[in-house]
């Protein structure tokens, strides 16, 4: 299953894996001491990959500048959002209930990292939450998502949040 997240970041990037490695320890923390995860850092020269058990994330190091430009401009037009770094995440699909419990941990300290913009899109055409100018924003329009959107999965964010029809403000 493939997803994105979108933040905006004033961080170089090699310093972004150093804090998206910590971050996922520090979510696993449990299941590190319990040998029950492990996570890995496979980053190189041209990407950023780092991974554990229940998803990788990934970022491309030589994406030209006007590409991260466009795909920029191209956020902002679609969702209102500021973004500057784009990570692809992939989760295992047999542990997809558990992973995107620890994903939105991964998250949560993202949304304590800075105050900058951010949206978590799947494979369908709207995002499943995005935080615009400080405000984090939940797509209320959800169908079939709505089992892992959750309030109590939510909650893991410890971030006050409003939930909006992302499909009404595109229309």
């Amino acid at each position: 299953m493939d997803f994105s997240l979108c933040i905006g970041s004033n961080v170089p990037k090699e310093e972004l894996r150093k804090l998206l490695y910590n971050m996922i320890c520090e979510v696993l923390f449990v299941e590190l001491i319990d040998y029950e995860a492990e996570v890995w850092d496979w980053s190189d020269t041209q990407r950023v990959r780092i991974g554990c058990i229940y998803f990788s994330m990934s970022i491309n190091l030589e994406d030209e500048d006007d590409y991260i430009e466009r795909y920029r401009k191209a956020n902002f037009e679609a969702y209102g959002v500021d973004t500057n770094v784009f990570i692809s995440i992939q989760f295992i699909s047999r542990t997809f209930d558990i992973g995107w419990l620890k994903l939105l941990e991964v998250i949560e300290k993202l949304l304590r990292l800075n105050n900058l913009d951010l949206v978590v899109e799947d494979h369908t055409t709207y995002p499943l939450l995005k935080r615009m100018k400080g405000r984090l924003l939940i797509n209320s329009n959800l169908d079939y998502r709505t089992w892992f959107m959750t309030k109590e999965n939510l909650a893991l964010l410890n971030y006050p949040y409003e939930e909006e029809n992302f499909l009404k403000d595109s229309e």
